[in-house]
């Protein structure tokens, strides 16, 4: 997803606006509810202070599955669907209804782990 088009539609997220991801990432959705979704960017290469999800754990389109994928436990996201939508559409998300990008039960990230999961800069206007 772009998280420029999420901001745009009503995001907001757990991180200073300098530290926020910014350039197309996949995200996983951590819970949701009737109007919005708990999501966290996925990183493609290892950090400080990131926590891995593994290949064998991910399912869905070739170029998602590919290799492990990392979170940062002080970057959540509090998206509203339709900013979902439309952050996904933006960038051309390839994954299918039949065969949608998830990750196992297992190794999804749980809301407890992240200590801002209360603490969300409202989108900028």
């Amino acid at each position: 997803m772009y998280p420029e088009e999420l901001l745009k539609h009503g995001a907001g997220h757990t991180v200073e606006p300098e530290d926020a991801v910014s350039a197309q990432h996949y995200f996983v959705c951590l819970s949701s509810d009737a109007k919005e979704g708990l999501w966290v960017p996925l990183f493609q290469a290892p950090g400080k202070d990131l926590k891995m999800i593994s290949e064998s754990a991910k399912s869905g389109h070739a170029r998602w599955t590919r290799g492990p994928s990392y979170y940062d436990l002080e970057q959540l996201w509090r998206i509203p669907h339709k900013a979902a939508q439309r952050g996904a559409a933006a960038a051309m998300d390839q994954s299918l209804t039949k065969s949608p990008n998830t990750v196992a039960l297992t190794a999804l990230p749980q809301r407890e782990e992240f200590p801002s999961a209360t603490a969300f800069r409202p989108a900028a206007r």
